[in-house]
């Protein structure tokens, strides 16, 4: 709390219009604004909401005061790498583009200045092509760091190999920064998408250990949820084992919340196992009587009713009292009880040929397809009341 008030404080004092003695010799350099800003992102990056809701306001009060400062800052290299760090961080490119003007901006590559204000004006190719020419690893850490990032996201649909080796040297330049947040994010989307599910566990793993209260971890998660129930993502028992002893190491509420997330997609997606694994851990890390349990217990039975045990998961959703559950939790409960009356509907001639589940999962009484195809009729409705 302490903390998160300083900063606040921080933020006012220098989102704070500029006085005319201000603009002399005891106005804040440029390179001090920017590590105000950065400070915030820090912190947002551990789970200050309070900073992460100042930075837009702090961005644009900083691109005034330096529009305002008095031209002899910019002959320090400090300040002017400052200004390219706050303009491929989001700031207003307008900024860096009224330096253009001076006959040489000390400390920073030409093309490193031209790429930067390219990026942030989201001209991609010209930034590329600027930036491409840029060794990280010859910059001051900080400075080098947000170049990675930006290289990296422009690279990531064309090379994503290249675009990987550059995330890693953003986290490496700049561990514990929003920086590194960013690029653990980026870094594990990108070797999902190349199929690396060993890399993808790795990163995973250390976003939600080293950043589990940032303030786009719930986004993670939920990415990490769709991935795990994904068809890329394997099922065979050992792979569920490295699941838990992945997810064995965070705090409660985040294994609680990843636990949830995952038995919504798993039971979306058919996943027998993988749902049974996670509504199970959700069940013994919620309060029993809470939203969070009730749902848990949905989720479990939701997947029994489509297995061979569908009479054991139609007798705990019946077991539950509709009228003590929350709205969204009901229309859950409801979704549940939909899907088991459709699988327990008798086949008729136009249904396909009976099928059972390859490999460890449990045999389904229906084709797993079919099976599928009900759960994907409530699937838009479990989206909307699991959230």
């Amino acid at each position: 709390m302490r903390s998160a008030c300083r900063i606040l404080l921080v933020a006012c004092a220098v989102a704070a219009p500029m006085s005319t003695a201000a603009r002399g010799q005891d106005a804040q350099q440029p390179f001090e604004l920017i590590r105000s800003l950065r400070l915030l992102q820090d912190r947002a990056a551990q789970g200050d909401s309070a900073a992460y809701s100042q930075q837009r306001r702090l961005s644009a009060h900083i691109a005034e005061q330096m529009m305002a400062a008095d031209p002899s800052v910019w002959g320090d290299p400090t300040n002017v790498r400052a200004v390219v760090m706050y303009v491929l961080s989001g700031g207003e490119p307008r900024v860096l583009k009224g330096l253009f003007g001076r006959r040489s901006l000390p400390g920073v590559d030409e093309k490193l200045l031209n790429g930067a204000l390219a990026y942030s004006e989201g001209r991609d190719a010209d930034a590329a092509e600027l930036l491409a020419a840029v060794d990280v690893r010859t910059l001051e850490r900080n400075l080098g760091a947000h170049v990675a990032l930006a290289q990296a996201v422009l690279l990531v649909a064309k090379d994503p190999k290249k675009a990987i080796a550059l995330l890693n040297d953003a986290r490496l330049l700049s561990p514990g920064t929003l920086i590194e947040e960013a690029a653990l994010r980026r870094q594990a989307s990108a070797v999902a998408a190349a199929g690396d599910t060993s890399a993808y566990n790795t990163l995973a793993s250390h976003y939600l250990r080293r950043f589990p209260n940032s303030v786009y971890a719930n986004s993670f998660r939920e990415q990490f949820a769709v991935e795990v129930a994904g068809d890329r993502y394997g099922q065979a028992p050992e792979q569920l084992a490295k699941l838990e002893a992945m997810l064995d190491g965070l705090d409660v509420v985040s294994r609680r919340q990843s636990y949830l997330l995952i038995a919504h997609q798993a039971v979306t997606g058919g996943r027998v196992e993988l749902a049974r694994l996670a509504a199970r851990h959700a069940i013994a890390l919620t309060t029993e009587g809470s939203a969070e349990h009730t749902r848990s217990r949905i989720y479990e039975a939701a997947i029994l009713i489509i297995t061979q045990d569908h009479d054991v998961g139609l007798a705990v959703l019946q077991s539950i009292d509709r009228s003590k559950l929350a709205d969204s939790d009901a229309e859950l409960l409801d979704a549940a009880m939909a899907v088991a009356s459709e699988v327990r509907r008798p086949l008729l001639i136009s249904d396909p040929p009976l099928a059972f589940a390859e490999g460890p999962e449990t045999p389904l009484p229906k084709s797993v397809e079919v099976a599928r195809k009900v759960m994907a009729r409530v699937d838009m409705l479990l989206n909307e009341v699991s959230k």
